[in-house]
């Protein structure tokens, strides 16, 4: 498989000016949620690879997971029912798991939304990601079934 070249980090978007909190810093005990069906690190990778193409952080691509935080003034319910609302599943991940992991997270967009960073753009860290994730996959109850 051809992978076109990512473009130059100056001509893209620069997360930086997205952030929702200081220095788009979470806090370490929030936890993140992510559509499913299934997780897999080839759809994680995919979905860096987009994000690559549009946004950069501190100067060079950024490849990125997008999330949402579960928050005290925005639970899982909320998430589950409004940004996840057209996904019959997702899964979750504590902050503290993903740093841990050696993943960076950060506010970005409009609240709860976050960025889930990889260190490196490939299939080696996606898969790592997924594997974070996969155990805590679930049915989202709060699917919209509006036909």
């Amino acid at each position: 498989m051809t992978v076109d070249p990512l473009p130059d980090p100056a001509s893209l978007v620069p997360i930086e000016d997205q952030f929702w909190t200081d220095y788009g810093l979470v806090p370490s005990e929030a936890t993140v949620a992510v559509r499913g069906a299934p997780i897999t690190g080839p759809k994680f990778l995919a979905h860096a690879l987009r994000q690559a193409r549009v946004y950069s952080l501190r100067g060079t691509n950024m490849a990125s997971i997008s999330t949402d935080l579960i928050l005290p003034f925005w639970p899982l319910e909320r998430v589950l029912e409004g940004q996840l609302a057209t996904y019959s599943r997702y899964a979750t991940c504590s902050v503290a798991s993903l740093v841990a992991g050696g993943f960076e997270v950060l506010a970005t967009g409009a609240p709860p939304h976050a960025d889930v960073i990889l260190p490196v753009l490939g299939i080696v860290e996606a898969e790592r990601l997924a594997t974070l994730f996969a155990p805590n996959e679930d049915a989202n109850p709060y699917k919209d079934r509006r036909r």
